[in-house]
């Protein structure tokens, strides 16, 4: 039997987390729901545990690629087959999780990500430079990679949960860059890769996606490949 994850990466959230979990419980796909509270100054962790879910609370602020790293530990630590990824604003619905699950089934199909342009409407609601930054992007991205990736800094995505432990997560970035990293270290690995159309739900969530967090999904390969332990690490992988 599949065993099954959500990561969660939460920083004040507590409009929105406790209506995200109990959609992700509604949808029956998920056995494991972990929330990484990044040091809110808010409610957020009180509202986790008013739910089933695990709570881990970080002790000094990580950022968002640091609190979803220390979620991935947590759920390879509980040995499950597939690992989801969303977000807790409630931008990502629970109930396209289906659509990542099914994609997944799919034969050599290692890792998914979501396309909110797959949506018209996501295009018009968009602001324009938010939507240029992101093909600007995604076109680097595909260069880099051979094949089409529509939209790398989507956060909803999911995972072959033992490739993912063959990669070196822990050395990806703390920030925002993690998305195109983790888009990288798999295709390293020969992992098959495929796109869902996913809607994204805007409400009265801040973005903590600034200009420069944009300009930062540009280089993430350059920067990665000079942290400790992964130049070596991919250089490794692509040898195989």
């Amino acid at each position: 039997m599949t065993e099954t994850a959500a990561v969660i990466p939460a920083y004040n959230e507590q409009a929105h987390i406790q209506d995200v979990l109990e959609r992700v419980e509604a949808t029956g796909l998920v056995d494991h729901t972990i929330v990484v509270d990044d040091c809110s100054t808010d409610h957020t962790a009180a509202r986790v545990e008013a739910t089933d879910a695990t709570l881990l609370s970080n002790e000094r602020n990580r950022d968002y690629g640091g609190a979803i790293k220390r979620g991935y530990e947590r759920a390879l630590e509980l040995d499950v087959d597939l690992i989801f990824r969303l977000d807790a604003d409630g931008q990502h619905d629970p109930a396209e999780l289906r659509r990542f699950r099914r994609a997944l089934q799919v034969p050599d199909c290692q890792y998914v990500l979501g396309n909110r342009f797959a949506d018209p409407s996501f295009r018009e609601t968009m602001p324009f430079d938010r939507r240029f930054g992101n093909r600007v992007v995604a076109l680097a991205t595909s260069v880099r990679l051979g094949h089409r990736v529509t939209d790398p800094p989507c956060g909803y995505r999911a995972m072959d949960a033992a490739v993912l432990a063959q990669t070196p997560y822990q050395s990806f970035s703390d920030d925002f860059r993690i998305g195109v990293e983790e888009i990288l270290a798999f295709d390293a690995l020969g992992a098959g890769f495929d796109e869902v159309p996913v809607s994204c739900i805007y409400a009265d969530e801040e973005s903590h996606l600034g200009y420069y967090d944009g300009l930062k999904f540009l280089y993430p390969s350059v920067t990665w490949w000079n942290r400790p332990g992964a130049t070596a690490a991919l250089k490794q992988l692509v040898r195989r």
